[in-house]
């Protein structure tokens, strides 16, 4: 079985060039809920899931996606579903 580097776990301040794509500010610092836990932190805090087309950001506390931001050749989208503000 080949390494993919798929269990390779980072914070979000690993994503910050491309949340800067998105938003003007800077994220990272910013403060999100997680709808499934309650829990609220930093965009930074979240665990990121990196590919090069984008990133997934889970809750550090209960492991739900919280943020998916991806690259496409037609521009950059984001999903917040699961973050409740």
């Amino acid at each position: 079985m080949a390494d993919t580097g798929a269990d390779v776990v980072l914070d979000a301040n690993a994503a910050a060039g491309l949340l800067q794509e998105i938003f003007v500010l800077d994220a990272t610092a910013a403060q999100i809920q997680c709808a499934a836990c309650g829990s609220t932190a930093a965009v930074g805090a979240l665990r990121l899931y990196a590919a090069p087309m984008g990133a997934v950001l889970r809750c550090a506390g209960c492991d739900c996606i919280l943020m998916r931001a991806v690259r496409t050749p037609h521009g950059r989208w984001l999903d917040l579903a699961s973050a409740r503000c």
